[in-house]
């Protein structure tokens, strides 16, 4: 596949991805508007809040186009912003808009798991995402897409050496000068100018940051998520009704879910992406097909909450029904025939 061929079909991807996650999440925004239990709390605003950091998400992925790729000990994200026609200041800050998305996503995965810990233990410790509260939950994703996007912004290095490493797998792999793009990158091992092998530094720290940034919400997500699953099992035993239970099981299966699929479609990805090229190992199959993993995430990330939880799942199934009797409504004519409408 040649790199024209490629990039149509990734802004086809993208383009889809974006349209179908701004429609899907929108559906789930109105039916948790409209359709949550009393007494699922403040938990749907978090819900919905999550929704929108997906659309943002999806929204960024279309403007920057990303073309993620690795090169012997090197990473890559880089945008032809003179293709696009777009200023290389405003290709920067996308760039690093987009990488800052990961730290919302996973943030914003582990304060769930946080409040769902705290509305099954029921020790009154609730009151914690209530008025004022709920407002500084609602920062802790933005600082953790924010500490990403300084990382990304400033740790790594965009020096000639770097931009000469990846120069020429730039050219062969999209087509494009290295020198007509905005471009984040990490190189481990950097050639210097008499060609002699040296340590990158600064992309050893920036790799360490974005460790270090990903293990606390990594381990909040653990422990929280196996004490309430333990809570969950022991729902009956407490004397909980079945409505109770089902709706928490319900909860807690569509939260497993939406952690699962970040989990699988981008952060092993890209852990591998990152920490291969540190041993030189090829995974540019792999860059390619994260590149488009990227851009489908968006829309897929809603899907465990429309599909697990009743009160969102049923409305759209009878919305679909309703729409299909009404396609397939019959009438009789006064001369007895029978017409489909």
């Amino acid at each position: 596949m040649n790199s024209e061929t490629y990039r149509l079909i990734k802004l086809n991807i993208q383009v889809i991805s974006v349209i179908f996650s701004i429609l899907v999440n929108s559906i789930l925004i109105y039916l948790i508007i409209k359709k949550s239990p009393i007494n699922m709390g403040t938990y749907r605003h978090l819900m919905a809040y999550f929704c929108c950091c997906s659309i943002i998400f999806g929204v960024f992925d279309v403007i920057v186009q990303p073309n993620v790729q690795t090169y012997k000990s090197a990473f890559f994200m880089v945008v032809d912003v003179k293709q696009r026609n777009m200023s290389v200041g405003l290709g920067k800050f996308c760039v690093y808009g987009l990488c800052g998305c990961f730290g919302v996503a996973i943030y914003g995965i582990a304060i769930h798991f946080v409040y769902r810990f705290f509305a099954l233990e029921r020790r009154g410790r609730i009151r914690y995402f209530q008025g004022f509260y709920l407002a500084f939950w609602f920062v802790i994703p933005i600082l953790g897409g924010v500490a990403w996007f300084l990382v990304t912004a400033m740790v790594f290095p965009k020096t000639k050496l770097e931009t000469e490493y990846i120069r020429i797998a730039v050219r062969e792999t999209f087509d494009i000068d290295i020198d007509d793009c905005v471009y984040n990158a990490g190189v481990f091992f950097p050639l210097d100018e008499t060609g002699k092998r040296v340590i990158g530094w600064d992309s050893f720290a920036g790799f360490t940051c974005y460790l270090s940034i990903m293990t606390i919400p990594f381990t909040i997500i653990l422990i929280f998520g196996f004490k309430s699953w333990k809570i969950v099992r022991e729902l009956l035993d407490h004397g909980e009704s079945e409505y109770s239970k089902n709706l928490q099981m319900q909860l807690y299966r569509a939260l497993v879910a939406q952690t699962l699929v970040p989990l699988v479609l981008l952060f092993i990805p890209f852990g591998l992406l990152f920490s291969l090229p540190i041993f030189e190992i090829d995974c540019q199959f792999l860059a390619a097909i994260i590149t488009l993993i990227f851009a489908i995430y968006p829309a897929v990330d809603p899907l465990p909450i429309l599909y697990f939880v009743d009160y969102y799942r049923i409305p759209v199934i009878e919305a679909f029904k309703r729409t299909k009797c009404k396609k397939n409504r019959v009438s009789m004519n006064p001369d007895g025939s029978v017409t489909f409408e």
